[in-house]
């Protein structure tokens, strides 16, 4: 486990800001800070080190005058102090944006709890960043292999034979995935276990990105994430990076939606799951949006591990509803009177000036009420008054010095009073504080998850056929060259331009009754009729799920036979619908030369070719 280094004078304290500045670091640092008042920080150091072992230097540092000097050094709003914690990665990115370096707070036993789990996730992560977890271990490691047994705050604990059951951390496995993406309860794993830290590293058991898409093919809906969104182009990733580069691919505009007045920016969000159709595989996948329909079956994602879940999944589009009893702030503390202990009141000739009342309204706290170091308000100074000239030296003496204690005991009190307003003030700011930065998180979370939603179902609509006017396109006199123009538009919109010379749009015929069924169908449009054509000439129709090409029989039984033409076509039929009341088919021969000959169109229960 790496030591806890503590900043214990100013001297050190600059010497961590420097460290922090500097080039010289090769390893994140965490500093956690105790907050004034307090021998001991709300957030478990020891923990933090002890999860952390090797991958980060870890600091405490109390909340005294020293901690105003690291201030100094530091960028405007890179300090940490007051209780709270803060992992700073390499390099010196987070000096200019904050997000690489987030703050952690901590008020009280259970902000401690939380605090501390967030600082352990950021500084794993942040090594895992820095390429740590390819350097050679410094200490011996064993392989081992065991059951998942539970899933829990980014740790999957794994019984591997030991008093307590072993972990894998998520920001050490794969990035941007979380755990309950990678393992499942139940899931064997075998990788390599470190004693010291109680980690089980599975990073060489993850499957190589060829494997685990090689069950994808053309034609297929798969889900993919955004992992960037430019003005007229997104980034997919179809596999994150394992053992293997990360698989993505790029979509244009005309890719996403039908609309070239649309922005992607306003379609899509970083880290948003989509469904997307393969156009084409590896070496060099190709993607399209498009023209995924809401009904389609969707291709269960590859899983990192053997026997592990699917990396992705359709993401859930219910908002974030507020928490009861979270609409209102806490109520303010109400300061206390102090009680004064009764003095004898001496009556003296000149008495003593009575010092104004002390101002009640409590002040704004500032990083220097936070220093448990800082110097009081001193006491005021005993009044001296005379004494009657017959009084004995006695007497005098007694008076001057019951004057002189009373006066001070009044300046003691009132200083006490100040102070216990200053804390009441500064809890009062603390708790108000602590309830906006709940509520902004909320409020964030909340957006977000807004956000996401209203451009996925702003997608969606932009791509529905049916909900969107498409522009009017060219009249034929000729039905059937209306709709030879509308598959040879499939072809072109579906097919690459660069692929086009290799994939040429098969010849095909169009039988006597096609386009008499097709303009007595209600329910579907041509444009998805002539899609389905493009599909079946072309041969994608029997790689994809959504189309159930099969043979088409002379009923609806299992067992009747095939319907079979004098000259030796076979009947087929494919889906142009489904999940849908009266799902539409599409009715076509397989002539024995390989061509294709449209028959009709009909719905499930029409079985006539």
């Amino acid at each position: 486990m790496a030591s806890v280094q503590h900043i214990d004078d100013e001297r050190s304290a600059g010497a961590l800001a420097d460290l922090l500045n500097g080039n010289a670091r090769r390893r994140p640092v965490v500093v956690v800070t105790i907050p004034a008042g307090r021998s001991e920080p709300w957030i478990d150091v020891e923990e933090v080190a002890r999860e952390a072992g090797s991958l980060a230097e870890v600091y405490l540092m109390p909340t005294g005058h020293f901690t105003w000097e690291f201030s100094r050094r530091m960028a405007e709003g890179t300090q940490v102090y007051g209780g709270a914690g803060r992992a700073y990665p390499t390099g010196h990115e987070w000096s200019a944006d904050l997000s690489k370096s987030p703050l952690r707070f901590a008020f009280d036993a259970k902000d401690g709890e939380r605090a501390t789990q967030q600082l352990i996730s950021d500084a794993l992560r942040m090594a895992a960043t820095a390429g740590l977890l390819q350097q050679r271990p410094t200490r011996e490691l064993r392989q081992v292999s065991g059951s998942v047994t539970g899933v829990v705050a980014g740790r999957a604990l794994v019984d591997v034979g030991n008093m307590f059951p072993a972990s894998i951390a998520e920001e050490l496995t794969v990035e941007d995935v979380p755990i309950d993406r990678i393992v499942r309860v139940g899931q064997k794993i075998s990788g390599w276990y470190d004693v010291e830290t109680n980690r089980i590293d599975v990073t060489k058991s993850l499957r190589r990105s060829s494997d685990a898409l090689a069950t994808y093919s053309v034609g297929d809906v798969i889900f993919t994430k955004v992992v960037m969104v430019r003005s007229g182009k997104a980034e997919l990733v179809l596999f994150p990076k394992t053992s293997t580069p990360a698989v993505t691919t790029t979509v244009l505009q005309a890719d996403v939606t039908f609309n070239p007045a649309d922005d992607l920016g306003t379609l899509m969000t970083v880290g948003e799951v989509v469904p997307a159709r393969v156009v084409e595989t590896a070496p060099k996948w190709s993607l399209i949006l498009n023209d995924v329909d809401d009904d389609e079956p969707i291709a269960e994602a590859p899983s990192l591990l053997t026997g592990g879940p699917p990396w992705l999944v359709e993401e859930d589009e219910d908002l974030v509803e507020d928490e009861p009893g979270a609409l209102l702030p806490p109520a303010p503390q109400v300061p206390v009177p102090v009680s004064r202990v009764p003095v004898p009141e001496v009556v003296a000739e000149d008495p003593a000036p009575e010092a104004p009342a002390p101002n009640l309204s409590p002040p704004r706290p500032n990083p220097a009420m936070l220093d448990r170091n800082r110097l009081g308000p001193a006491p005021r100074p005993p009044a001296r008054p005379s004494v009657p000239a017959q009084a004995a030296e006695s007497t005098k003496s007694l008076l001057l010095k019951i004057d002189g204690l009373t006066a001070e005991v009044g300046g003691l009190k009132r200083e006490q009073e100040t102070l216990r307003n200053q804390l009441l003030a500064g809890a009062d700011e603390r708790e108000t504080l602590r309830y906006l930065l709940d509520q902004a998180e909320r409020r964030a979370n909340r957006a977000e998850n807004d956000l996401r939603a209203t451009r996925s179902r702003l997608r969606k609509a932009g791509n529905a056929k049916s909900a969107t006017p498409t522009p009017e396109g060219p009249k034929f006199a000729d039905a059937e060259q209306g709709f030879r123009y509308r598959v040879l538009t499939q072809w072109a919109t579906r097919t690459l331009p660069s692929e086009q010379h290799d994939r040429p749009l098969p010849d095909y015929s169009i039988g006597p009754r096609f386009l008499d069924s097709l303009s007595r169908l209600e329910g579907i449009k041509e444009e998805k009729v002539a899609d389905v054509v493009f599909e079946v000439v072309t041969g994608l129709a029997p790689q994809l799920p959504g189309r159930e090409v099969h043979h088409l029989r002379i009923g609806p039984g299992g067992h009747d036979p095939v319907r079979i033409r004098e000259d030796g076509a076979m009947a087929w039929r494919a889906s142009l619908q489904v999940k849908t009341p009266s799902a539409r088919r599409l009715h076509y021969w397989i002539l024995p030369n390989g061509d294709i000959e449209l028959a009709r169109v009909a719905t499930h229960d029409d079985f006539d070719a």
